[in-house]
């Protein structure tokens, strides 16, 4: 079993934060299904501060997901120590970790000089990762591509790992490129190379198959699985099983539907609203008859009633 800081991490892959996405509904459905550990989707460290309206649902955890990693986002040092100030003085317990957001790569990210901006910054990156280390006992990641446009992920993390990072995660694309082209897994082998902590490796994990392989092709410690389970937390089951050299289980339609099923009861139990799960079943039906029409279906839904209907009718046709 390895370990990031003093968190035992057991096998099996874990889930990236995702804006709008990784609510604590899909976290513990994604933990119920292997996935060895889960980070928030990405929090506002002003928003920390000022006590934003949209902070309280944002730090919601459940006892059945945890370990979890927080994901913060921002650009100032010192708002990352008042941040976490803020959260091991409310909400210590539902957290073991920190995660520092060098990655996001929406043009939002870029304006706001937050996201993988910073990796124009080795310097401010190490600032930042200081700050946090000396906020909390507890681990400290970070995230982060290849470079904005420009290759400065070993600079980055060299400085990151002088800061006293625990781990780092690496997607292997630009922030400029978005999800386009393929991740570089070559990088990956190279951070594991030049760096001495815990590497996560991260970018077009889409099948167990796939997290296999990365794991043989640049000897990172962990895998983070993110866009791949939307919709399919079951590919966490199958990546455990992969990694624990098991027999790879199949994801069947029922196995669809137990799933869908689980989320839905999950989602009502912590009482997310409508549109914080249409996501998850626009990416379910994927493969299906009238893939495209159910979409849009589920978009229109107002409430779970109709959602399950949905679903209902698809089960139908099988």
């Amino acid at each position: 079993m390895n370990k990031i800081g003093s968190i035992k991490v057991p096998n099996g892959a874990l889930l990236a934060p995702m804006a709008d996405y990784t609510n604590v509904a899909f976290r513990t459905l994604c933990k119920k299904y292997g996935a060895s550990l889960v980070y928030t989707e990405l929090v506002s460290v002003k928003g920390l501060i000022h006590k934003n309206k949209k902070i309280p649902k944002l730090l919601n955890v459940s006892g059945e997901e945890k370990p979890v990693f927080l994901q913060l986002f921002g650009n100032d040092p010192i708002d990352f120590e008042k941040a976490i100030n803020f959260v091991e003085k409310n909400n210590s317990e539902n957290f073991v970790g920190y995660d520092l957001n060098a990655g996001c790569s929406v043009p939002k990210a870029k304006k706001g000089k937050y996201g993988s901006y910073l990796l124009d910054y080795p310097k401010l990156v190490r600032n930042i990762i200081k700050k946090m280390k000396n906020s909390t006992n507890k681990p400290v990641t970070l995230k982060m591509r290849l470079g904005l446009s420009d290759e400065t992920f070993l600079e980055c993390a060299k400085e990151a790992e002088s800061a006293g990072v625990d781990a780092i995660c690496l997607h292997a694309r630009f922030g400029n490129d978005g999800y386009s082209g393929k991740a570089d897994w070559k990088k990956i082998h190279e951070l594991k190379n030049k760096i001495n902590v815990p590497i996560i490796g991260n970018g077009d994990i889409f099948s167990v198959k796939d997290a296999l392989e990365m794991k043989k092709q640049t000897n990172c410690d962990f895998v983070m699985i993110g866009r791949a389970s939307m919709g399919n937390a079951f590919i966490f089951k199958q990546t455990k099983e992969g990694l624990l050299k098991k027999k790879i289980s199949e994801r069947t339609f029922k196995e669809k539907l137990v799933e869908a099923k689980k989320f839905i009861e999950l989602s009502k139990k912590f009482n997310l609203e409508i549109n914080s799960v249409k996501g998850y079943f626009i990416s379910w039906v994927k493969g299906e008859k009238n893939a495209p029409k159910l979409r849009n279906e589920i978009v229109m839904t107002k409430s779970y009633e109709e959602l399950e209907k949905i679903i209902e009718k698809i089960k139908q046709t099988k």
